[in-house]
């Protein structure tokens, strides 16, 4: 009884092959294995060759037939990013600029240090009291107790992308700033581990 459904499995095998492509260069009645974009505008649809004719094809395409020189240079320089619009690195698709980060840094380190945790009592979450060096790394940090260490990692990611001289021009204030981060980060990441 097995026997029977396997040759039956082997006929339907059979019947479903797709018929044997032939070449489509004129005077060839060769089997087509091969395929070639039909046309610049409609690279999805294909003609079918045998190697020999393919070959031929190939070596006559032109895809840029028909086109200005500063077309096909727009084109080229285009196909880098896959044809996708760009921006530089550090701003959006709208050109936005990141804030001035002298002021954002001054801003809420006036905030934090001034009156800042100390005044509400904060203690540390990692392990022991809160000290002025772990209050000031939090504060850069822009970060509020309790905190563990899955969040002063996101944090970090979110300032190191923001403050990274790349994305602010090679800026020397944001360099400066992302050593402080660094430093900070850093220490609360040995106090929560």
């Amino acid at each position: 009884m097995e026997w029977r459904h396997a040759v039956e499995r082997d006929a339907h095998r059979e019947a479903e092959e797709p018929p044997v492509r032939v070449c489509e260069h004129p005077d060839c009645e060769r089997e087509a294995d091969h395929k070639a974009p039909r046309a610049p505008d409609d690279l999805r649809s294909y003609r079918w060759f045998c190697l020999d004719h393919v070959r031929d094809y190939n070596r006559t395409w032109n895809f840029f037939a028909g086109w200005s020189q500063h077309d096909i240079e727009r084109f080229q320089h285009d196909d880098m990013t896959g044809h996708r619009p760009t921006w530089p690195f550090g701003r959006g698709p709208r050109g936005n600029g990141r804030e001035d980060l002298d002021a954002a840094f001054q801003s809420f380190a006036r905030e934090w240090l001034d009156d800042g945790p100390r005044a509400h009592g904060y203690t540390r979450e990692c392990g022991g009291a809160s000290s002025d060096a772990r209050l000031s790394a939090l504060a850069l940090l822009d970060l509020t107790p309790p905190v563990d260490l899955a969040t002063l990692k996101r944090r970090y990611k979110v300032l190191v992308k923001r403050h990274h001289p790349d994305a602010n021009g090679g800026s020397r204030e944001s360099e400066e700033l992302l050593k402080q981060i660094n430093h900070a980060y850093n220490y609360l990441k040995q106090e929560c581990s």
